[in-house]
Parts: C-alpha cells; structure tokens; sequence
C-alpha cells in the first residue's frame, strides 16, 4: 500500500515536471461556469480552497489554479489520487465534468501580488 502511494505521488511530480510543454492546449473544451459550479458542489474548495488556492484541510493540499498540469495529467490525479484525497472515478466525475472543471480553473485570475493588496502594505 506503501509502495503504491509512494508510486502515485512519483507519477504525479513526474507529471508536474513535464507539464510546461502541454497545458490546456490539450484539453477538451469544457464550460467553466459549470466548472465552478462542480468544483464547489463535489467539495474539491474544501481542500483546495474556493479558487483553487490550496489549503491544509488535512494536510498540504496544492494549489491547483492555472494548473500546469496537462489536462491527461489531471484526469489521471482525478481517478488515482495520491494521499488522502478520495479518487473521483468516471462514474461519479465523467470526462466531460472534469473538462468543465479544468476549464474553470485555468480561467481564474492570477493571484495579486503582496504589493497590490492594500491591507498589506500599512
């Protein structure tokens, strides 16, 4: 059981590193506002926070906004995730629901910069 983890989250940082060459250029098109809507009905903001910032809910959760995952990189940490989150398998997240998602988050807006957030800078 180890040794699979272990395995999972080798092909997940695999997947990391490589994914610059391909971004959402090899994704299906997907409608972001129900993208949104799917990403907050099946609980992925619990962990990844509402705008795919990330979070610690039980653990370091990655922020997935603007992923550079390649969407078959996405898909596959969708149905095999590494770690505690659950695995979301076609049956409950078909293709399409994940291309709508992948499409929501990579139409989110870049994350302002410390210095453009007036609380911050008093």
């Amino acid at each position: 059981m180890i040794r699979l983890m272990c395995l999972r989250a080798a092909v997940g940082a695999l997947l990391l590193c490589g994914a610059a060459a391909a971004r959402a250029d090899d994704a299906p098109s997907g409608d972001a506002a129900n993208g949104k809507r799917l990403f907050l009905a099946d609980g992925c903001y619990q962990c990844h926070g509402t705008v795919g910032q990330g979070g610690r809910y039980n653990g370091p959760a990655p922020r997935i906004a603007r992923t550079e995952l390649p969407f078959e990189g996405f898909i596959g940490l969708l149905r095999a995730p590494p770690n505690d989150m659950p695995p979301y398998v076609a049956a409950v997240l078909p293709d399409q629901a994940v291309a709508d998602i992948y499409a929501y988050l990579h139409g989110l807006p870049e994350p302002l910069a410390a210095r453009d957030i007036p609380l911050l800078n008093h």
